[in-house]
């Protein structure tokens, strides 16, 4: 059976490039068709195209979460946003907008981004929960700490598992710092959506050494991969009403949420054994194996709810067993 957790960055490779023709031809109808009776277009339809599809990069988050916003305008029937998003998206024509190569820190601070940028990331983060719909500039001092641990993790990952860190890139190579508005919100660690897709936003103020933050990246970036499957598929067919406990957050969640822990626990635990047992494994080998101990632990918990109310397409029972059986081989 074909083990769908194990990294494969020839079928990212091959998705992203459906993804960005996806991306092109629903930007396509959205400002020239389902707008377009009430907004003029901004630009004429070969610019749209070569945005999107002229370049040899892949589009950055920004593309995505620009998309993201006009989509919503359009399903909630909300559209006096409207004008200032075809402003953006005509001066994005002049900035580039293709992604990085490598992986790449910034923090949400206007010394580092486009304003533009700041504004549609945020929203494209934002949850319906509180713990990332408030986006602040993390503390400089913070980014300096966490991007030194950022990248001792990434060159760890490099060096013991080199097939992660070729999906990694391929995955979410721009990684945006911040932090919550206010103290009285709570903590969160990460998250990733795929209005930003290529990202994933990391709060500098959680991430402690080298060994969580690797784990971090493989959580954040597992729900980007987990994203691709749903290109064409369900997954599920739970109705999104309903809720179910999760180990990773204390209050009951739709069924999508907690496949979605399951999934990433699983793969932080694959990733881990990669790492481990490389022979360049790094020098907090203790501290990751206790890491991935907890891991399999949330997968675990998830299992037992997946197995007893989730309602799974074929595809979505091919993933479940994947991971299941990935987990009990090792």
């Amino acid at each position: 059976m074909q083990n769908y957790l194990l990294p494969n960055a020839t079928l990212v490779a091959q998705t992203r490039g459906r993804i960005r023709l996806k991306l092109f031809e629903s930007f396509h109808h959205l400002i020239f068709d389902v707008l377009g009776a009430e907004f003029s277009p901004p630009f004429a339809e070969q610019e749209l195209r070569g945005m999107i599809l002229g370049g040899s990069g892949f589009p950055k988050p920004v593309v995505f979460a620009l998309h993201g916003a006009l989509l919503n305008a359009a399903v909630s029937d909300c559209t006096s946003g409207v004008p200032e998003l075809y402003r953006i998206l005509k001066d994005l024509r002049f900035r580039d907008t293709e992604e990085t190569v490598t992986i790449c820190v910034t923090p949400l601070s206007e010394n580092s981004m486009h304003s533009d940028d700041i504004f549609l990331l945020k929203s494209a983060f934002a949850d319906d929960i509180g713990l990332t719909a408030s986006l602040l500039e993390p503390p400089s001092r913070e980014v300096d700490r966490a991007t030194a641990l950022v990248t001792e993790a990434v060159n760890a990952l490099g060096l013991a598992a080199e097939g992660w860190m070729e999906e990694l890139l391929l995955l979410a190579n721009q990684i945006y710092f911040a932090v919550a508005g206010s103290e009285e919100e709570l903590l969160f660690a990460g998250a990733a959506v795929f209005d930003a897709f290529g990202a994933i936003l990391m709060n500098p103020l959680t991430l402690r050494d080298p060994p969580s933050v690797l784990m971090a990246l493989i959580h954040e970036s597992s729900h980007n991969q987990l994203f691709l499957f749903h290109l064409d598929d369900p997954i599920l067919y739970n109705d999104a009403s309903a809720t179910f406990s999760s180990p990773l957050r204390a209050e009951p969640r739709p069924m999508e949420g907690v496949f979605h822990a399951l999934w990433v626990s699983a793969r932080m635990v694959l990733a881990a054994e990669a790492v481990l047992k490389s022979p360049n494994k790094p020098i907090w080998e203790a501290e990751l194996q206790e890491l991935q101990r907890h891991a399999r632990k949330s997968f675990r918990d998830c299992e037992q709810t997946v197995a007893e109310h989730a309602e799974l397409s074929d595809l979505g029972l091919a993933l479940f067993e994947s991971a299941r059986d990935s987990i009990n081989g090792i």
